[in-house]
């Protein structure tokens, strides 16, 4: 069985929202997106990434005042879509993420055009598991 590459697994495209959108609009949007990040964009370009742990722990304060720039994770980790899985896995595990945005590394200035995630990985593994039973 061959190496998987980022790009046959990720979640096209990411949402976003500016730096200013309150709260619960990002919740809004998390929740109908059915995502689990969001990119936070600020005039000319991407100023942070917001994660549902940062909405969780947001929760536990007066969140109805606060907005994406007040929680927001200030930089941006990504992968490029042509890794092989394994790879881009291993940077998740190793830099403690449930997901990583997809930014080709050509690409000037840095758009995500995806996002890996955990979940992604296990929905992988589940499939290869289909395919070993049934040989």
């Amino acid at each position: 069985m061959s190496e998987k590459a980022v790009r046959e697994l990720m979640q096209i495209g990411v949402p976003v929202c500016e730096i200013d959108t309150p709260l619960a609009e990002v919740a809004r949007l998390l929740s109908e997106e059915e995502r689990d990040i969001l990119v936070v964009m600020g005039e000319k370009c991407v100023e942070g990434v917001l994660t549902q742990s940062d909405m969780a722990r947001a929760f536990l304060d007066d969140y109805y005042t606060l907005t994406a720039q007040d929680i927001m994770t200030p930089s941006m980790s990504s992968v490029p879509p042509d890794i092989p899985v394994t790879e881009a896995v291993r940077l998740m595990i190793e830099r403690g993420f449930h997901q990583m945005l997809v930014v080709p590394a050509d690409q000037e200035p840095a758009v995500p055009v995806g996002v890996l995630s955990k979940r992604h990985v296990v929905e992988l593994m589940a499939e290869q598991g289909r395919k070993v039973e049934r040989k």
